[in-house]
């Protein structure tokens, strides 16, 4: 049986204003990310206009995954003003712990980009802010035995995304089926190696689930 229907996120990178016209243009995908990380300068865009959107803030850190890098001090003025608007945003599990910014209702995000972790430790991660944050999404390169490991941490509950890095689009789209909360596409260009396009998510996820 399959579990609930995932999230299409279609994700943008944002370098000017054109960028944003198209993200806002999207009307098809269940949330726009916008990848505010390819901006110059993510602090002089308007957020009041984009308050009410079915959108994702996200100005991802350079080690996991980031297209440049901000100061700490810049990204954390972002998300009081993310926050202030009732802005939906994506925060990296490791800043939320160095620098103690809120996450409820965000999305908390780890990604493993070397290595094979300890499963318990990242299933301890996850129990710990997947009750208060709107997910916790789990990314990763493949190593030995990455897909079971990534089924398992399905299992902990329905709050949670998990995404392997680089591989086929085929595997991104079978862990959106076993129970992922997100799945993201791209629209312009991938942001993250592996993506298909959303509309082709949303062509799959059409054909299975019927209202």
């Amino acid at each position: 049986m399959l579990r609930k229907r995932p999230y299409v996120v279609a994700s943008v990178p944002i370098r000017n204003n054109n960028d944003l016209h198209v993200a806002f243009s999207i009307a098809d995908a269940d949330y726009v990310e916008l990848r505010l990380d390819y901006h110059e300068d993510p602090l002089k865009l308007n957020y009041e206009e984009m308050k009410g959107k079915r959108i994702i803030m996200t100005l991802r850190e350079l080690d996991e995954g980031g297209h440049r890098g901000f100061e700490p001090s810049a990204k954390k003025r972002l998300i009081d003003v993310w926050r202030s608007l009732g802005l939906l945003y994506d925060i990296e599990l490791r800043f939320v712990e160095k620098y103690g910014v809120e996450y409820d209702g965000a999305i908390v995000s780890i990604h493993i980009l070397n290595g094979r972790p300890s499963i318990d430790e990242v299933v301890a991660a996850v129990s710990k802010y997947m009750d208060k944050a709107f997910a916790v999404k789990v990314a990763l390169r493949p190593f030995k035995g990455y897909k079971a490991f990534l089924a398992s941490l399905l299992e902990l509950g329905e709050n949670i995304a998990v995404m392997p890095i680089g591989v086929d689009e085929v595997e991104r789209i079978a862990f959106a089926l076993l129970g992922s909360k997100l799945v993201y596409g791209y629209v312009t260009q991938p942001t993250a190696l592996g993506q298909p396009h959303y509309k082709k998510l949303l062509k799959v996820l059409e054909l299975l689930y019927v209202d």
